[in-house]
């Protein structure tokens, strides 16, 4: 896909770099969100188990109708649902429709990674989202920081595929600092285009649909 393309082709963001070299980040740039205001995050999920802490708008999918990615975050440990620790992450798709009403989409746990199952980044977090957007021409951007074995930015890329009907994984952008050698690394892929570049290289994979039910934080 020539979008997934284009957002590879540069050098990282200043915010990659940043949080690279600082081993930190800030919040993700999209605003907190309140669950008493429509639409209801909790006509589709126990509050009790997922909070709301931010969210991105803007058009996902082939109609024209403003949809949500809402990132979601376990505040507490839920007896019931024990595959997912507290400060477990997970990512909400809301489907705009007519007359400002709403469907849900995928809801996707273990897609972003633990915020505070260990206390790597300091003050009790493990990794720290740094952005969250969905583009013009209808590409949500993902983006975070984490530090386990080294200092690692992941940003993905994920948009709507009209032959699959859904929401997959355009392309990814890694990048890592090793904790010794303080070497770094970049990996970029586009899976539409089946090229990927290890430290500017190009080389050849071959091309395939990702759902984004599929992707996961323990990829990466």
């Amino acid at each position: 896909m020539l979008v997934a393309c284009a957002l590879l082709a540069g050098p990282p963001a200043p915010a990659e770099d940043a949080a690279l070299a600082s081993g930190n980040a800030s919040s993700a740039d999209g605003p907190l969100i309140d669950p008493g205001l429509p639409p209801r995050i909790n006509d589709w999920i126990p509050l009790s188990w997922w909070s709301p802490v931010r969210f991105a708008e803007g058009r996902l999918n082939a109609d024209p109708y403003v949809d949500l990615a809402v990132v979601l975050e376990r505040k507490q440990d839920a007896p019931e649902d024990r595959r997912y620790a507290r400060g477990s992450r997970a990512l909400l798709v809301l489907y705009g429709l007519p007359g400002g009403s709403w469907r849900r989409g995928p809801l996707i746990p273990g897609m972003l990674p633990c915020a505070s199952c260990s206390d790597t980044l300091g003050g009790g977090r493990e990794s720290e989202l740094y952005d969250l957007s969905i583009s013009a021409d209808g590409v949500l951007e993902i983006a975070w920081i984490h530090k386990r074995a080294g200092i690692k930015s992941v940003r993905l890329f994920i948009g709507w595929d009209t032959g699959y009907d859904g929401l997959g994984l355009l392309a990814d952008d890694i990048a890592q600092i090793q904790p010794v050698s303080h070497g770094r690394t970049r990996v970029r892929r586009d899976y539409r285009a089946g090229i990927m570049w290890v430290d500017g290289e190009p080389r050849s994979m071959p091309p395939r649909f990702i759902p984004i039910e599929d992707v996961s934080a323990a990829q990466y």
